[in-house]
């Protein structure tokens, strides 16, 4: 059954929910939680442009608009 959900998805492309980007926001957060203790300023730079890029999908979808990956 997985398999078959596989070969659909990518038969079909990939959609992207707004429950896919908020958990991949949330994973975002817990790693700039990290980088934050480890003081790393780079990595926080890069996870706050990611997280950005995010946010502007999550406010495209709720939108109306398609997402795909």
């Amino acid at each position: 059954m997985e398999q078959y959900q596989k070969q659909k998805a990518s038969s079909e492309g990939i959609r992207i929910t707004l429950s896919d980007l908020k958990e991949q926001l949330y994973t975002l957060n817990m790693q700039m939680l990290l980088a934050i203790q480890c003081r790393d300023e780079k990595t926080q730079e890069e996870i706050r442009k990611k997280m950005e890029e995010l946010q502007k999908q999550m406010a495209r979808l709720s939108m109306g608009e398609r997402l795909s990956s």
